[in-house]
């Protein structure tokens, strides 16, 4: 599949495009240093401004490289192009609405926009290993966002960033863009890349392809499953004050994240049956830390522990992340 010379923006465009992202890469890096607390790591905040402006440097690089690697860096950055359009315009609704809860309903339509933009651009392929990618993609997406839709806009501004609110004064509405938008933006941009890579292979569905549907089926059942089980827990009044070990929650206590990266891995098989798709696999890798030890799951679980009684024994006897069969509920002794 040869990649189209004028899938990204050339001439003047493409001049005011980089120069509107070293602008924010510089009053980001900037405002993030004045920020810093004394002694705290650069690594990896730092590195997200810039990294963008490196992935840019490699394509100008990559016409002496493997057509292949030339399609990968394009396609990556159009879809970074319409994720940072998508989540800005996101940013702009959610300052007018006082409500950044909204990111967290973007976050899985930004991805799926971007696939199907590269999709698009790439002349729109209809074969089977094609069609079954954008197919996983448009269930997780969809799924997830309406999920997270009718869980946050009925309640207003989430905990989370109604605090940072709180905590950023005056300078919130656009250090906002940064702290929220930006930042997950190019986190979720570097998870996409199994996709740009899986974009490169036409034809029927491959072994990988098939693997990489079973792992989206698995992340579907984990994390659809344990979202619907969650939410059937909250509203049973007789449940108010217990720990939620049933079901999925009784194999992991966080089986929704555990599914969520199950369907990002399913991603990363997809693109194994493309050339160099193998380039994705480190993408794979940091969604699974991230969801696993990158995210906020220590402080929620220290919140849990302080306020659920319980919730020491829940821990003790279920994993945080990587599911097992369940181990059965010890009573205390009795008297």
């Amino acid at each position: 599949m040869s990649t189209p010379p004028d899938l990204l923006p050339s001439g003047p465009v493409a001049t005011l495009l980089l120069a509107a992202w070293v602008l924010l890469a510089l009053w980001w890096l900037v405002a993030m240093e004045r920020r810093r607390s004394p002694g705290s790591s650069l690594f990896p905040g730092h590195l997200y401004p810039l990294l963008p402006l490196v992935v840019v440097g490699l394509w100008a690089l990559s016409a002496a490289w493997p057509p292949a690697l030339q399609r990968f860096f394009t396609v990556a950055l159009l879809m970074a192009l319409w994720m940072w359009g998508l989540l800005t315009a996101v940013w702009l609704v959610g300052t007018a609405l006082r409500n950044h809860s909204l990111m967290d309903i973007a976050y899985p339509l930004a991805p799926w926009a971007a696939l199907v933009a590269g999709w698009l651009a790439l002349g729109a392929d209809h074969s089977g290993h094609t069609l079954l990618l954008l197919g996983c993609a448009t269930v997780w997406s969809w799924r997830l966002s309406g999920y997270l839709g009718m869980r946050y806009l009925p309640h207003g501004e989430e905990a989370r960033y109604a605090k940072w609110r709180q905590r950023g004064g005056e300078s919130w509405w656009w250090w906002s863009y940064f702290q929220i938008y930006a930042t997950q933006g190019v986190i979720v941009w570097i998870w996409t890349w199994p996709m740009a890579l899986a974009l490169g292979t036409a034809g029927p569905p491959s072994a990988w392809a098939w693997l990489g549907l079973a792992a989206c089926v698995v992340g579907f059942v984990f994390e659809a499953g344990g979202d619907w089980q969650m939410h059937r827990f909250r509203t049973n009044p007789a449940m108010k004050g217990r720990v939620m070990d049933q079901g999925l929650w009784a194999w992991c206590r966080h089986p929704n994240y555990f599914g969520e990266a199950m369907t990002w891995l399913g991603y990363g098989l997809f693109a194994l049956a493309a050339p160099w798709g193998w380039l994705g696999l480190p993408a794979v890798l940091m969604v699974f830390w991230f969801m696993n030890r990158g995210s906020a799951l220590s402080m929620t679980e220290r919140y849990m522990v302080k306020t659920k009684p319980g919730y020491a024994d829940y821990m003790a006897r279920t994993p945080a992340f990587f599911p097992r069969p369940p181990v059965a509920r010890r009573d205390p002794p009795q008297a």
